[in-house]
């Protein structure tokens, strides 16, 4: 299997560099001649001097469907390109395509890139689930008293650590709004699994807390 990089130069050459220290056979394609130079002295990896929405340079790396390409390019309309010949011609399924324009993501997905990263959403998403922790810290309970709202954070020794949110035995007055993990907003549907150190922001009524935190802490 190889892994392919095209475009990027900064998080090429740290991917390239991360992946290499893993085993992978690295391949490299950029058309800037600098930057081809300084990837090619300091790392590994096949680097190929080229523009890679040329199938002249595609064939250059003899893709195959085994392969992982990344597509790091500067241009949303480039990436799309590349990830789409990549794919038709060369029967490539694993893509991880960079889209610069979170806009743009929906184009990408229709078009049949399933994976499309946008490091603005990236970022976004981290910053909200920061800020949701902030908004939800100074929340307070509601009509005197009928409402309790709690953070719980999943021990590892929680009988439901691991658990799918359906197979959580919750009472009816009782709703999981959203899961804080790893600084990311999850907003939980039946399937999602509650993992250990998660912060659970649950609301619910006074006559059920106690069995709430049991079942979702534990004794």
């Amino acid at each position: 299997m190889k892994f392919v990089i095209i475009g990027g130069q900064k998080i090429a050459y740290h991917l390239a560099r991360m992946m290499i220290s893993k085993g992978y056979h690295v391949y490299i394609v950029n058309k800037d001649p600098r930057a081809c130079e300084s990837l090619a002295k300091s790392l590994s990896a096949v680097v190929i001097l080229g523009d890679g929405s040329k199938k002249s340079v595609l064939d250059q790396l003899d893709l195959s469907n085994e392969d992982l390409v990344v597509v790091l390019t500067n241009t949303d309309r480039d990436n799309l390109i590349i990830s789409q010949m990549v794919r038709h011609y060369y029967g490539v399924e694993r893509i991880v395509t960079l889209v610069n324009d979170p806009e743009d993501i929906e184009i990408f997905h229709r078009l049949g890139v399933k994976a499309a990263v946008s490091p603005t959403n990236l970022l976004l998403q981290t910053i909200q689930g920061l800020l949701l922790v902030d908004e939800i810290e100074e929340f307070s309970p509601v009509e005197e008293g009928r409402l309790v709202f709690l953070r719980l954070e999943i021990p590892k020794t929680s009988p439901s650590a691991g658990k799918k949110l359906k197979d959580v035995p919750l009472p009816n007055n009782c709703v999981i709004g959203a899961i804080i993990r790893n600084n990311l907003v999850v907003i939980p549907r039946g399937e999602t699994e509650l993992l250990a150190e998660d912060r659970v922001m649950v609301l619910c009524e006074p006559s059920v807390q106690s069995q709430v935190i049991k079942l979702l802490v534990g004794e």
